[in-house]
């Protein structure tokens, strides 16, 4: 099966004759969503917010805020003009590229609800917002998710994606920055607007939440998000896979923060990481692998890396049902 139908059969509900890895499932499309919320290369966003390069990514430029209050987000929030951000331009180099008959067509958006917020205030100044100004919260989420359904109406017309994956780092390895309580109140309801007007198209929403988010996950399957990416070990993820087994498509299951993932760690030891991913949840058909690899010169998904051909070719021994 390709790739592609491998996807589909699961989102169906169908079993699968193998267990999929995502490094040969997607074309991912970046670039104009990016160019609409954080240049994957550093820079300055159309906001006015600087991002720093890094190996590892980019964050905005250290202790430099937009503002520092939420209540004064409408003096210095202004929605760029869609028109100037050039989507035209990059997205045929992308298309160029796109195997359609047996890829999954992916379109990313960076710099979700929390992290844009983060981007303008600052983590501290923006968890402080949530508890002593959520109205002022609520208006430039309202805002802001308006901007982004904006950006995916004029990339689906490019792009005429299969699924949209918005990027959202809610929770560390511990656990979500806020109390669930809170991101209930204060993010769903402004996620749930963007979730319906992308499935409004007929495209599927899938989060990708890094960290231990595993309270939220409910209320994703709820709002009608199928897929999360990024899923991490620090999760119960077979509870999850069991619970939400036609209802969600977990993307995931390396262990990001052990010794597979070190930029020192050996061919051998991603190996292993492989072969227990696949001992631990190969079993249920809503899960797709991807390893989570470093070296020296950042994410190896991004730059390459030598060690990702033997993971796929190990994992093409042992992932037939």
């Amino acid at each position: 099966m390709t790739g592609r139908e491998l996807f589909f059969y699961m989102l169906e509900g169908k079993e699968t004759d193998q267990v999929p890895c995502s490094l040969t499932m997607y074309n991912n499309f970046i670039l104009a969503t990016g160019q609409a919320d954080q240049p994957w290369r550093g820079g300055m966003d159309p906001f006015g917010v600087n991002w720093i390069a890094t190996k590892e990514g980019c964050i905005p430029e250290p202790g430099r805020f937009l503002f520092e209050d939420i209540a004064d987000w409408k003096e210095y929030v202004h929605f760029p003009d869609l028109d100037s951000l050039g989507f035209e331009k990059v997205a045929p180099l992308e298309l160029s590229k796109a195997d359609r008959d047996n890829k999954v067509q992916v379109l990313f958006s960076v710099c979700g609800l929390f992290e844009r917020m983060a981007a303008f205030m600052g983590f501290e100044n923006t968890l402080i917002a949530l508890i002593e100004d959520p109205k002022s919260c609520h208006e430039f989420l309202d805002a802001f998710a308006d901007y982004k359904i904006a950006v995916f109406e004029r990339a689906y017309e490019l792009y005429h994606p299969d699924m949209y994956i918005m990027f959202d780092d809610i929770a560390t390895a511990r656990g979500l920055f806020m109390s669930i309580e809170t991101w209930r109140e204060i993010f769903k309801p402004h996620l749930k607007k963007i979730v319906d007007a992308v499935r409004a198209k007929g495209v599927i929403y899938g989060q990708h939440t890094c960290g231990k988010c595993e309270d939220a996950i409910a209320d994703y399957v709820e709002l009608g998000i199928r897929y999360w990416h990024s899923a991490q070990s620090m999760n119960d993820l077979e509870k999850i896979l069991k619970t939400y087994g036609k209802d969600m498509i977990v993307d995931g299951g390396w262990d990001s923060s052990g010794p597979a993932s070190y930029i020192g760690a050996t061919v051998e030891q991603a190996i292993a990481e492989t072969r227990r991913m696949r001992e631990a949840y190969g079993s249920y058909n809503n899960f797709i692998m991807t390893p989570v690899l470093l070296n020296e010169k950042g994410n190896s998904l991004l730059v390459g890396d030598e060690r990702l051909p033997v993971i796929i070719e190990e994992w093409a021994k042992i992932s037939k049902r």
